[in-house]
């Protein structure tokens, strides 16, 4: 049985809480909002009584606010059974270790339902690192009027705009829990972000939205409340993790030397990037290289593999959007900020402000990205496979004293 089963099976035992419990959607923080303290401590003993199952998370979403840890604290153990009464105990050293204590009761025990301030409202922002093309995943988080939570899940890209908008309607605890299972998670590519920083870099991506492909139905709905024209002038991620670490002139000219061989070899590595152009504009390059070298060997198929090389990397500096490169590498800067890695941020940073201007730094920012994408292709370029028939021919003549 879930929490939301054995709410309902709550409300239908516990004589005068039914309409308190139900609104509540099975949401333990809506809960505290629609049960004065005694009623919560009521329900709180028929829950770790009846369904210890399930009060674990009860009880750990009351833990987190300071009327549901007056409950927890309140509560009498009297009556509860063995594993009700282990789980109330774990909760109130967990709170006492962080210094909660019981705080003065006083007639708001017996209050009736309050209505939630404004100010209490439950708003989360979260956004994950680019994959190879720029792509991430931003989540933003509301309270929804008629109890629990508003999750609105984007996946989008500052070059091909918004490619899904989702939206789901569940308990807070269920929204904390699936966003800390994709904080913690042992890759850790899901960072909080302030709320008005993903808002606006959202909305930039929509703005690059191709005309064939039109806005996700849901995000055209939402577009007006949450990613509206007040946003123009409203910094991305990229552009605070750009004003907490200095601007890249604060770097020597070495250092930004040393900047630029490190981005790039991330980017060989496939640490970042590499930002493929389209899929058409790589195959018809490929097939390109697959021509150059028909028919040579050796040293000649050699040289034309890296006379190709030179060409596609010139041929993508040339057709490379400096801004969009540079939103990339801002926006790369934030994951190294948010993972405390300064040094390699100021170094995303520092090769962001340059490649826009300095051609040699574009140029090797290609030939990395060039690397980066076309490396098995090459790879396997480089071999010439030879038929069997011919590596037995020698072997055979000889058999026929040839």
């Amino acid at each position: 049985m879930s929490l939301p089963e054995s709410l309902e099976r709550a409300a239908s035992q516990l004589d005068g809480l039914a309409d308190q419990i139900r609104p509540a959607n099975g949401d333990p923080h809506r809960l505290l909002e629609e049960l004065s303290r005694d009623e919560a401590a009521r329900l709180l003993g028929w829950i770790l009584s009846e369904e210890s199952d399930d009060a674990a998370e009860l009880v750990e979403a009351w833990g987190e606010s300071d009327d549901g840890a007056n409950v927890l604290l309140l509560l009498p153990d009297d009556g509860i059974p063995k594993a009700g009464r282990k789980l109330l105990r774990k909760a109130r050293h967990r709170l006492r270790s962080r210094g909660v204590e019981v705080a003065v009761a006083d007639a708001a025990a017996d209050a009736p339902r309050r209505v939630k301030p404004e100010s209490d409202r439950f708003q989360a922002a979260h956004l994950s690192t680019p994959d190879f093309r720029g792509a991430r995943m931003g989540y933003l988080v509301d309270s929804h009027p008629s109890g629990g939570a508003r999750l609105f899940e984007a996946r989008f890209d500052p070059a091909r705009g918004i490619l899904d908008f989702k939206i789901y309607n569940a308990g807070r605890s269920k929204v904390r829990g699936f966003l800390k299972s994709l904080t913690q998670g042992s890759s850790g590519r899901l960072f909080e972000v302030e709320r008005d920083a993903l808002r606006a870099l959202v909305r930039r991506a929509s703005q690059a939205q191709p005309a064939d492909r039109p806005l996700p139905t849901a995000f055209v709905e939402w577009r007006s409340r949450l990613f509206d024209d007040t946003l123009e002038q409203q910094a991305t991620p990229g552009d605070l993790a750009r004003q907490a670490l200095g601007a890249a002139q604060e770097l020597s000219a070495e250092q930004r030397e040393s900047a630029l061989e490190a981005v790039c070899a991330d980017i060989r590595a496939g640490r970042i990037g590499p930002w493929p152009p389209t899929t058409a504009w790589v195959s018809n390059w490929m097939k390109k290289a697959q021509d150059d070298v028909e028919g040579l060997e050796g040293a000649a198929r050699g040289e034309a593999i890296d006379a190709w090389l030179d060409e596609v990397s010139t041929a993508l500096a040339e057709e490379t959007d400096a801004a969009l490169l540079s939103h990339h590498l801002d926006e790369l800067a934030w994951v190294g900020w948010q993972t405390d890695q300064s040094e390699e941020a100021r170094a995303l940073l520092a090769v962001s402000s340059a490649q826009g201007g300095d051609a040699s730094v574009a140029k090797a920012l290609a030939r990395s990205r060039a690397e980066a994408f076309f490396g098995p292709f090459l790879t396997e370029l480089r071999v010439v496979e030879s038929s069997p028939l011919e590596d037995d021919a020698p072997a055979a003549a000889a058999a026929d004293g040839r």
